[in-house]
């Protein structure tokens, strides 16, 4: 270390008794005592003269460690973060091509007659879907009904009996359906009368 630079360490070489045989001591270039040297002579051990260089060194790079802390170049402030980009604002939805019209099978119902309500929904060739409103009507028993296509039917509301011909009445209620053969001789044997049965009807060639 440059703080020992020149120093000179003194050893005793007298034995006279009482002396400093044995003791250690140190200057500087100059000749001038340092450490371990008094009126009497030198006065140090050699334990003593290497720790009090040991310390010397410590405090003289403790300084050296504190002067080079201090010069240095102060921390750049952190950047800033950048804006946050502005968001898509949503396309508006196109405009549908097609116009959904929704109808109800037991809204807008006749008002009660003396004959059964029949109003056509769909007509295509090979098909045809009707709905029927009764209240309370019925098939006389000398004039059966009988259709050159096939039939399926459902009761959508009500309640009410059917015969098919060579089988006996069923009571239909809301829900239950029934397929009815092209050419066979049916009757509707009785409606509800205090409300109305609504049936779909379905007509196939």
């Amino acid at each position: 270390m440059a703080t020992h630079r020149g120093l000179k360490l003194i050893a005793s070489r007298r034995r006279k008794p009482g002396g400093d045989f044995g003791k250690y001591g140190l200057n500087d270039a100059k000749g001038a005592p340092v450490f371990g040297v008094d009126v009497n002579g030198l006065a140090a051990s050699a334990e003593e003269v290497e720790e009090y260089l040991r310390g010397t060194a410590s405090n003289a790079w403790s300084k050296s460690a504190g002067s080079v802390r201090a010069r240095q170049k102060p921390k750049a402030a952190p950047k800033a973060a950048p804006a946050p980009k502005p968001k898509p604002r949503p396309r508006p939805r196109p405009r549908p091509r097609l116009e959904v019209k929704v109808a109800n099978l037991l809204t807008g119902l006749p008002p009660a007659g003396h004959a059964e309500a029949f109003t056509e929904l769909l007509a295509r060739p090979g098909i045809r879907v009707e709905r029927i409103v009764s209240r309370g009507q019925s098939t006389p028993e000398d004039a059966p009904m009988v259709q050159e296509q096939d039939e399926w039917v459902l009761l959508l509301e009500g309640a009410a009996g059917l015969r098919i011909e060579d089988s006996d009445e069923v009571t239909l209620q809301a829900g239950d359906h029934v397929w009815i053969a092209r050419g066979q001789k049916h009757w509707v044997t009785w409606t509800a009368k205090d409300r109305p049965s609504v049936w779909l009807a379905v007509h196939l060639d």
